[in-house]
């Protein structure tokens, strides 16, 4: 095989003048931009200037400063809390003594739905209930009151409205009691209707308009509009007849938060200044019946020897 040659050129070289552009001078758009301070010494004097087309006049823009130290923002107080409760009115003090100490039981009855539960939720924890259920059997709660230096612990006791649970309730639930809730929906007149078998259902057990035992009447849900409501009048009407006090409220509106501490604040103040109720036993109310049903005897038979005159 035979040798071939390659001929490799030499290789060439080419120089090239580069000329580097001082910086260029840029007008200032916004009239703060503008200063009267000289234009610094060009460090390239000996490099050909080139001028910008521009014809307006050219201003140095200054060269940007570190930025203003802002102050940190002042955090502001905390809002005050919704979930908190606030404190009760006539609480009483974990390092006071007082000179008496006394509970009352309160039962609260009426339909079902009227606010019963609401109402007492009200009054014992100072807000309206975020989630309620229908009451099964007897919801209790409790809250404590100073009056005149006297230790005063309310118990509301609150029954269920519905027809198949109120038989259910046992005698003893009636017992003791010291006053009575009655309470009923003013947008439903079925539950004013039905006050009379309420009624009728605590005088089974004792519970009479003319014995020591005070009766109240509610009407609760009096913020709702309704053209078919229960009148005041017509409520005032009926407990005027059964001995009750009537109040129309709600337990809802937080307008009426105070009205319906005032109800059973009141409540209580009459509890305190009764005397303590005697609790009698089961031989002095069969007693007590029996003399009742001798007086009525007593009473036919003077009937009897009068006669009647045509």
């Amino acid at each position: 095989m035979s040798d071939h040659h390659v001929h490799i050129p030499p290789p060439q070289f080419s120089t090239y003048a580069t000329v580097i552009d001082p910086p260029r001078q840029v007008t200032a758009t916004h009239p703060e931009e503008m200063t009267s301070d000289p234009v610094p010494p060009n460090p390239a004097a000996d490099i050909e200037e080139i001028t910008p087309a521009a014809s307006s006049t050219p201003v140095r823009v200054p060269y940007p400063t570190a930025a203003p130290t802002v102050p940190p923002p002042i955090p502001s107080a905390p809002e005050p809390s919704s979930t908190v409760p606030k404190k009760m009115a006539l609480a009483p003090s974990s390092n006071k003594t007082y000179k008496q100490k006394r509970t009352f039981k309160v039962i609260i009855v009426g339909n079902a739905a009227v606010g019963k539960t609401c109402l007492s939720f009200r009054f014992c924890c100072g807000r309206f209930p975020e989630h309620t259920e229908a009451t099964i059997g007897v919801d209790f709660r409790e809250r404590s009151c100073v009056i005149e230096n006297e230790l005063l612990r309310v118990q509301l006791w609150d029954t269920a409205g519905q027809e198949r649970y109120r038989q259910s309730i046992v005698a003893h639930y009636y017992r003791n009691v010291n006053a009575v809730v009655f309470v009923y929906d003013v947008t439903c007149r079925e539950s004013f209707n039905d006050l009379a078998l309420w009624i009728k259902e605590c005088e089974k057990h004792g519970l009479v308009g003319d014995s020591e035992v005070p009766r109240i009447l509610i009407g609760n849900k009096c913020d709702v509009e309704c053209p078919n409501r229960v009148s005041t009048d017509e409520a005032q009407m009926f407990a005027d007849r059964n001995n009750m006090a009537l109040f129309e409220t709600s337990a809802k509106a937080a307008s009426e938060a105070d009205h319906v501490e005032s109800i059973f604040l009141t409540l209580l103040h009459k509890l305190q200044q009764s005397k303590p109720m005697h609790v009698q036993s089961q031989d002095e109310r069969q007693q007590k019946e029996q003399e009742r049903l001798i007086l009525k005897a007593n009473e036919a038979g003077n009937v009897e020897e009068e006669g009647f005159c045509c």
